[in-house]
């Protein structure tokens, strides 16, 4: 069986995934990979075809509103001659809606995996691609998502129909920096990119409540709007900023110092992290939204009310000390069999 995996975004924690998911599918399908230029991961067996996209969003919007290089890699995509085509993310990306009504013409089986069924809030290239997605979703034969929290969501944009395999873990490209030097330290480790959506503003409040009995880090690249930077640099006995893309080694370190992994977020959709720190040993609390519903009791975690750093105060205080579950069946030696299997039931 072959097939087109394709995947618009590689950057973050969308290249981890793939570098997780892809060469274990290459040891059973005949994967062709086609990527972003940029992307220099681990693709085992899979034969990669690479296509130029910007360095800049905006630039990367200018090519994919380019009709013919979409014609073009759509060339590509066909001449491969593959089984099915699926499309890892970018549903809503221009290129997409072309390659969707091209495809009327060969009639392949087109599988959609929807990171994110509710598009999150405050960010402009979310929103556009949460508005042209829905021409795609109601085209494709079926969609993946990764929590029963999104059925209905996922319904009402017009999918036919929809399978749920949970979020599988990446922790391992972590623990192999593990070090045995490293103490367990008073601390709450918030990590990921730095969005509005999660709760990094709660989370200060929350710290600034705590006033250093536990101390908070916050680490991942994004941008701080500048009053809650203020906050963390006035108060350094309270936070630890660490705002740039972490190698894999630091992330390592920083779970490793970690009692408490805290996810405040105001809306979830997914996320690898609860995983990673349950493979450290580090408990989780976490806002009781969206997929954390499902996520967060998988690994022994906490929930709390969103939007309330009092809540999430007491719940870093009452995670310290619990011992997190790590679900190995979520390891994707074993996810990868429920991607293949459902890759197979459509052709």
């Amino acid at each position: 069986m072959r097939m087109a995996l394709i995947a618009l975004s590689v950057r973050g924690a969308m290249g981890q995934y793939l570098e997780a998911l892809v060469p274990h599918i290459a040891n059973s399908l005949e994967v062709h990979l086609f990527v972003p230029n940029h992307f220099k991961g681990d693709i085992g067996n899979a034969i990669l075809h690479n296509f130029p996209t910007g360095e800049t969003k905006p630039k990367a919007l200018f090519k994919l509103l380019n009709p013919f290089l979409a014609k073009k890699i759509w060339n590509e995509i066909v001449e491969v001659k593959p089984n099915l085509i699926y499309l890892f993310n970018g549903e809503g990306y221009p290129w997409v809606l072309f390659w969707m009504v091209w495809n009327t013409k060969v009639s392949i089986p087109f599988l959609i995996t929807l990171h994110d069924p509710e598009p999150h809030p405050g960010n402009l290239w979310e929103f556009l691609n949460g508005k042209f997605r829905k021409f795609v979703i109601k085209r494709a034969k079926s969609i993946h998502i990764h929590s029963n929290q999104f059925l209905e969501t996922t319904k009402q944009l017009g999918a036919k129909d929809i399978i749920v395999i949970p979020h599988g873990s990446f922790a391992d490209r972590f623990l192999q920096y593990k070090q045995n030097n490293i103490k367990r330290e008073n601390t709450a480790l918030f990590f990921g990119r730095l969005e509005a959506y999660k709760g990094i503003d709660i989370l200060i409040e929350a710290g600034l409540l705590l006033n250093g009995k536990i101390k908070i880090i916050i680490a991942g690249p994004g941008k701080l709007p500048p009053t809650l930077l203020d906050k963390i640099n006035q108060n350094p006995t309270i936070f630890e900023l660490h705002n740039y893309f972490l190698p894999d080694s630091k992330v390592a370190e920083l779970f490793q110092r970690a009692s408490v992994c805290v996810l405040p977020y105001k809306q979830a959709t997914q996320s690898a992290v609860p995983l990673i720190a349950a493979a450290f040993g580090v408990p989780v609390v976490a806002s009781a939204v969206g997929g954390f519903l499902e996520d967060i009791p998988r690994v022994g975690g906490l929930l709390v009310p969103p939007n309330d750093p009092v809540a999430l105060a007491k719940g870093i205080e009452q995670a310290v000390g619990i011992t997190p579950v790590y679900p190995h069946k979520l390891s994707f030696l074993y996810i990868s069999k429920q991607f293949i299997n459902w890759f197979k039931e459509n052709v």
